[in-house]
């Protein structure tokens, strides 16, 4: 099989949803939403509390404080990614030697790469902003605030199907770079 001109052994068929999550990923949201109001929906029915909020305050604050820690730490990795795949993707075969595999992507086949990183970085920052935020506006009450956690939560499952796609690119990148 070829992918951006470089011949790559693939194993299994082609899945059209697969491409089609790579190629939008500001669904990112709308799943990320959907997923929440599910939730949400599932509880209110159920008569149960719509988020944590009915939690003891101590592991509710360890929760949104471990998913702030995670998500700083995360975004500093794949900004730290971002410029190393500068130096890849940018990197060119000495006078005289065979092109290297990399170069043959073309200028937008390199766009989209580093979009794929560049755009998962803002909602792990925002993911640290929620979380933080939320921390803050439930202090030690006996009950939280189900908007914040929701909006965190919904963060959170964006940043994570935005980590999924970096991984992908990360292995496409590496298998073209030892084709």
């Amino acid at each position: 099989m070829s992918l951006y001109e470089v011949d790559v052994d693939r194993t299994g068929r082609r899945n059209p949803l697969w491409r089609w999550f790579l190629l939008h990923p500001t669904a990112d949201y709308l799943w990320a939403a959907l997923a929440v109001l599910l939730w949400t929906g599932i509880a209110a029915v159920a008569g149960q509390p719509l988020m944590l909020e009915h939690v003891d305050p101590g592991a509710r604050r360890t929760l949104f404080q471990t998913l702030a820690t995670l998500a700083g730490a995360t975004a500093g990795l794949t900004l730290t990614s971002v410029s190393m795949l500068i130096n890849v993707l940018g990197k060119k075969a000495a006078p005289g030697q065979r092109e290297l595999p990399l170069e043959r992507l073309s200028a937008t086949h390199r766009r989209q790469i580093g979009e794929v990183f560049l755009f998962a970085i803002p909602g792990l920052g925002l993911l640290v902003i929620a979380a933080l935020v939320t921390v803050v506006l439930e202090g030690d009450a006996p009950t939280g605030l189900w908007i914040s956690e929701a909006v965190a939560f919904a963060l959170a499952f964006a940043s994570v199907l935005s980590l999924l796609r970096v991984a992908w690119a990360l292995r496409r990148v590496l298998a073209i770079a030892t084709a």
